[in-house]
């Protein structure tokens, strides 16, 4: 993600991209794993991706860089939650399931703060959290909310 000098942090670099209030959940979320997180250029069929790299025995996520701070963050749990769920049950279980969506919502609880998201959302999201989909980006009530509030 960056290099790291004395006394800063490795994920320095996501301060752009997630709200100031979630940055030091989101480091202490990545310092936990051995990761390899990339922001990359636009995808149209996904917002984000994780996988666990058998050969370099790293996990990997990559997340579009030109999504706002709250869908980016969004979408950075999301991911991580695979990487949650792919440690605890490795390939036994769905990537959408009981397990994941548990996960998520699990690691989206300390985030769902006025510090964090706008009031508004912050109640579209613990509504979403309750039975997560595949994707936040087909909840058209949290997505037209979070379009209110967008900032890059």
């Amino acid at each position: 993600m960056g290099k790291q000098s004395q006394g800063e942090s490795l994920w320095g670099p996501l301060r752009r991209y997630v709200p100031k209030a979630a940055f030091g959940y989101v480091e202490e979320l990545l310092n936990r794993e051995v990761i390899y997180l990339k922001v990359t250029r636009p995808k149209k069929s996904r917002a984000g991706l994780y996988f666990y790299d058998e050969k370099c025995g790293r996990h990997v996520i990559y997340i579009n860089g030109n999504l706002d701070r709250y869908n980016f963050l969004i979408t950075l749990v999301h991911e991580y939650a695979h990487l949650v769920v792919r440690r605890q049950y490795g390939k036994a279980v769905k990537p959408h399931g009981v397990e994941w969506k548990r996960a998520f919502a699990g690691l989206m609880r300390p985030l769902l703060r006025v510090e964090v998201f706008p009031e508004e959302i912050v109640k579209l999201l613990a509504l979403h959290m309750r039975n997560p989909m595949a994707t936040h980006f087909r909840d058209q009530e949290l997505l037209s909310v979070i379009k209110k509030y967008q900032q890059h």
